[in-house]
């Protein structure tokens, strides 16, 4: 529901009269943002908590390349299994205490003792890490060991040259144990029912290198009243709803192929393979593979600018398995009939299958589409709704047998997508193990660079082979900003664009004379 002309004048001026000179307007859709890093998952978190927080790594604004941040040096021992890491001596949280090699070891160790962190298992190559989650071991065995007051060891349990790209994400960020102390170059000044707004950290160790003073994240989904923003020069940079048709300077719009997967999945039962006292045959990959070879592949990812036939976003140099792209109902019918001959199913017994998506997933043809697709195999599909608000927290408490997801990668690596189905991982929604799968991510650790993309492509194909995901396409990033006025902004396949880096350019501005409403 768009927002009153009213409210928007009013909130503007409030916005105005505390934004100075350096002051700078990002536009986003309405959402409550989770501001501490070690629990959320949503990549729309992962935008603004790029700017309060930050860890030993950042991403290159332009290439996602690892850089130093708050380390400045690493040392790997020659079996690659310990890194000796040193700290800037003059990184400081924004109350102006020390950020110490101390600092790092508790806000991983905080991690890791949290059951609601997503992100914890990816530290699992730390020696004794998956233990300690586990309840296990002691803090003190984990292999993260304070050297020097601006130094630390980490000892890994294989080698893992991904390391530092993982340790740009913001879920590895340096906490503070207070939560309103910040470790990156903005701190949270005030937040409203419909903005947040940052000012710069005096303490940031690289304070002298970032531009903006100020930086408000304001919420909106009047997609018209947006363009008028953009166009009046009162919002910079617009990556919520909007009327492109209204936006004056069309060489705004900037879009690019997002690294990540929009795709359905099976959830295991993990209750014995029965559920509610009744044989479950989505548990089965021969049911699965079914219903993946009925499914009418051209049809469902029509409107799709990038079209998925795999999981894992393709990546220069990595070998993509054999996907999904090719539908023929007989070979449907013809395993349908093996599987349900297998495990003792009649050929007229109704076999229902519950898919839970969120509000707007699916539109009313698609939905239909599904459903007629699978009624030649006996199956009943029921799709089922829930308020995006709720739709995540939900997953783990429906009763529902498949879902859709929109997965983004954290890191440049076939990883970001493979450890959701790691059977040890704290990603892993689906309840599938298959050990294989570990084994092959194991082995990839060790492995070099060119061996390892050729594991995890093995490790991709099994997974694609037991029929859990179904792949649909690969989102497309959205953005309204000139970059000829702002700088330190690059399109990139992660649409993360690290706040310390963005700046305005001399004697530019974004307002125009003509206003279309």
């Amino acid at each position: 529901m768009k927002a009153k002309k009213i409210l928007l004048p009013l909130l503007l001026c409030t916005l105005l009269s505390v934004l100075g000179a350096e002051g700078f307007v990002i536009v986003e859709s309405k959402h409550v943002h989770e501001l501490n890093p070690q629990v959320t998952s949503y990549s729309s978190d992962s935008q603004i908590l790029c700017g309060l927080y930050e860890g030993l790594f950042s991403y290159n604004p332009t290439t996602l390349d690892a850089e130093y941040a708050l380390a400045n040096d690493l040392h790997v021992s020659r079996d690659k299994k310990r890194w000796a890491i040193k700290l800037r001596e003059n990184a400081k949280f924004s109350n102006g205490e020390s950020i110490t090699a101390a600092s790092v070891r508790d806000s991983w160790l905080q991690l890791l003792s949290n059951p609601q962190a997503p992100y914890s298992s990816l530290l699992d190559i730390i020696w004794k890490a998956a233990d300690f989650r586990a309840g296990k071991c002691s803090a003190e065995e984990v292999g993260i060991s304070i050297t020097g007051d601006y130094s630390l060891s980490i000892r890994l349990r294989e080698p893992a040259n991904y390391l530092p790209k993982l340790l740009c994400h913001t879920a590895f960020s340096i906490i503070h144990r207070i939560p309103t102390v910040y470790s990156g170059p903005y701190m949270l000044e005030n937040q409203t029912e419909d903005s947040y707004f940052l000012k710069k950290n005096p303490y940031y160790w690289d304070a002298d290198n970032v531009k903006l003073e100020e930086i408000t994240f304001l919420q909106s989904d009047d997609e018209k009243e947006n363009a008028y923003l953009f166009n009046t020069g009162k919002a910079d940079w617009v990556m919520g709803s909007i009327e492109t048709d209204r936006v004056l300077n069309k060489q705004s719009i900037q879009m690019s192929a997002s690294f990540g997967t929009a795709y359905y999945f099976f959830r295991n039962s993990k209750k014995n393979l029965i559920k509610n006292g009744q044989f479950t045959p989505w548990d089965y990959p021969e049911f699965r593979n079914a219903v993946l070879e009925a499914l009418p592949w051209t049809n469902l990812r029509s409107g799709a600018l990038v079209p998925a036939t795999t999981f894992v976003y393709p990546l220069a140099g990595y070998n993509s398995p054999q996907g999904f792209d090719f539908t023929d109902l007989n070979e449907a019918k013809l395993q349908m009939d093996a599987a349900r001959e297998k495990y003792n199913l009649g050929k007229e017994e109704t076999l229902q299958l519950i898919f839970e998506v969120s509000q707007y997933t699916l539109t009313e043809e698609k939905k239909n589409l599904l459903v007629e697709a699978l009624k030649p195999l006996g199956i009943e599909l029921v799709i089922r709704e829930l308020p995006s608000f709720m739709y995540l927290s939900n997953v783990a408490l429906s009763d529902a047998d498949m879902f859709a997801y929109t997965w983004i990668g954290d890191f440049a690596d076939p990883l970001a997508f493979l450890e959701l189905y790691r059977s040890t991982s704290s990603l892993n929604d689906s309840g599938w193990a298959n050990a294989e799968f570990d084994s092959l991510l194991d082995k990839a650790a060790e492995a070099s660079d060119y061996e390892r993309y050729d594991l995890l492509a093995k490790a991709e194909q099994i997974l694609l082979d037991s029929a859990m995901v179904i792949p649909v396409y690969h989102p497309v990033a959205f953005n309204i900003i000139n970059i000829n006025e702002v700088g330190g902004w690059s399109t990139n396949a992660f649409d993360i664009h690290p706040l310390k880096s963005i700046y305005k350019k001399e004697g530019k501005s974004s307002a125009v004379n003509v206003v279309i409403r």
